[in-house]
């Protein structure tokens, strides 16, 4: 999980994909965090984004370094535990005080329950971590 956290951190923004009925659907993402040995997501729950994992909680996220690029795919699972939003957002107090706040209703975070990133490079090489 270290390798894949320290990949989306330094590219501080990856596209995550949901599926919309029958329609991909991706956007720009740059707050993540760690917790508990698992990797976290935010959004809110006012979003479509959120309607569309809680529909269907498998995603993929892609980001690009400009040499190397990773595949993240996995199983959302939310965390509606306050401790979980706080730590959000004392990761990401730059990016997300300004939006949420823990108990405001709206924010929300979601774990990778499951996962596997795919690290690629143009020469072909190939790296698989699991979570």
């Amino acid at each position: 999980m270290e390798k894949i956290y320290d990949y989306l951190k330094k590219v501080e923004v990856f596209y995550l994909a949901t599926i919309d009925n029958d329609q991909a659907r991706v956007r720009p993402f740059g707050a993540l965090a760690k917790f508990e040995d698992k990797l976290y997501l935010v959004t809110s729950k006012e979003k479509e984004v959120y309607k569309q994992i809680k529909k269907n909680p498998k995603v993929e996220i892609s980001a690009f370094d400009g040499k190397t690029w990773i595949r993240l795919t996995g199983l959302l699972e939310e965390d509606d535990r306050i401790e979980a939003r706080e730590e959000m957002l004392n990761q990401n107090k730059e990016s997300l005080s300004r939006i949420y706040s823990a108990d405001d209703g709206k924010m929300t975070v979601f774990y990778f329950k499951e996962a596997k990133a795919i690290f690629s490079t143009f020469e072909g090489d190939r790296e698989e971590v699991e979570i």
